[in-house]
């Protein structure tokens, strides 16, 4: 039964609160969903499994144990321990291990275990959130903070936001720097196994059924291994984040609008866009140390990651040369804060406008891009120079 309309009894204030306390219970109880799901040891052993994600960290701090030793370390998104115990075979003096999930548990034990319970100290919290004993600020943070396509989970937020708590304003984050690219590719065994395997089945066309695989792809990304001959042009890059300097707000949305030219041996389907990101471990500075990345691009070895694949609706023909365009946006969801919502719309190369510059190797665009590169050569007009009467004079 329908109550007919009343007088509000409630002020504007009290509605505001009500409506804050319900967005903080939606985010709290989406937090600890995704804590809990790193209770799940399996995640944990795959992690560990990924040799070029693992030995990347291992080699970063292990390979520049000058810069580890007598430092005091935070390992944000601890897990079972193994980058805490990395630092402090590095030396490092005090390690402080910050797991949000029940794991802390565990990990203490695994601490333990391996003898390091003096240095590596498990705290049970958000990093964001904790406070070390007597404020005490550290020298490096280092964190596997990586998701799908680099953002997935926005773990990342809390890691920006640990920094500007519990970091040294001289101190290093690691990795250092994280690049998101992107490149027009080909989809062979996907299509293979998901898309043409419904057309022809015991004398039968169940092709309906494989339009709707693809129509079901406009929704959700494809995570898999993309070949690094199936990509059809060169990396565009889509953000390029120093972690010293990144601000919370500033993946909050990333926006690329990109043109680019067709690399292929002979005629083929373009059938998608890829994603994928590279981490540099560096310090600042020009302090002497032994640089590691870590790469997840097809090209690289093949990582827990692999690559984040938005399915085109349908193939496309294209040959060597052709000029391709998009515009990708990933913009962090205001309902489920740990995912980000990804839209792809295809350019028209003759009609759509074209960035500046663009390196899509168009002529107009190379004589933009050439007259840019010389304007920038040319030296600015020095501030004490008057040339306003076509005569230079020292004031």
């Amino acid at each position: 039964m329908k109550s007919p309309n009343l007088p509000s009894t409630r002020s504007d204030e009290m509605i505001q609160q009500e409506e804050i306390a319900m967005e903080d219970t939606t985010t709290t109880a989406e937090d600890n969903v995704y804590f809990d799901s790193y209770e799940d040891i399996e995640i944990h052993r795959l992690m560990l499994k990924d040799v070029p994600r693992t030995e990347a960290y291992q080699k970063a701090i292990l390979g520049n144990k000058q810069l580890f030793e007598g430092k005091v370390v935070m390992d944000i998104g601890a897990g079972t321990g193994i980058l805490s115990l990395f630092c402090a075979q590095a030396g490092a003096a005090k390690v402080y291990a910050v797991e949000a999930s029940r794991l802390a548990n565990l990990t203490r034990e695994v601490v333990a275990k391996n003898g390091f319970s003096h240095v590596i100290e498990v705290v049970h919290g958000k990093a964001e959130e904790i406070d070390l004993p007597e404020g005490v600020q550290v020298d490096v943070i280092v964190s596997e903070w990586m998701g799908f396509y680099l953002l997935h989970e926005s773990m990342l937020e809390s890691v920006l936001l640990a920094r500007d708590k519990h970091l040294k304003p001289d101190g290093v984050m690691l990795p250092s720097k994280a690049t998101l690219f992107a490149a027009a590719c080909r989809l062979g065994e996907f299509y293979s196994q998901q898309v043409d395997f419904w057309n022809h089945l015991y004398g039968l066309d169940l092709s309906p059924v494989g339009q709707a695989v693809l129509d079901s792809k406009r929704c959700k990304p494809e995570v898999a291994i993309v070949k690094a001959d199936e990509l059809l042009s060169e990396p565009v890059q889509l953000a390029d984040f120093d972690l010293a300097w990144l601000g919370p707000d500033e993946i909050e949305r990333i926006h690329s609008r990109a043109f680019t030219s067709v690399l292929c041996d002979q005629p083929t389907e373009y059938q998608g866009v890829c994603l994928w990101f590279d981490c540099s471990f560096e310090w600042p500075d020009q302090t002497p140390c032994t640089p590691v990345k870590l790469s997840t691009s097809p090209s690289s070895a093949a990582t827990h990651w692999k690559q984040t694949i938005i399915v085109l609706p349908s193939s496309i023909q294209v040959e060597e040369g052709d000029l391709i365009g998009w515009e990708l946006t990933l913009k962090r969801s205001m309902e489920h804060r740990r995912r980000y919502q990804i839209e792809l719309n295809l350019l028209d190369p003759e009609e759509d406008e074209h960035p500046v510059p663009c390196s899509c190797g168009q002529a107009r665009c190379v004589v933009i891009a050439a007259f840019m590169a010389k304007a920038d050569e040319e030296p600015l007009p020095d501030d004490d120079v008057d040339v306003s009467a076509g005569q230079s004079s020292v004031i």
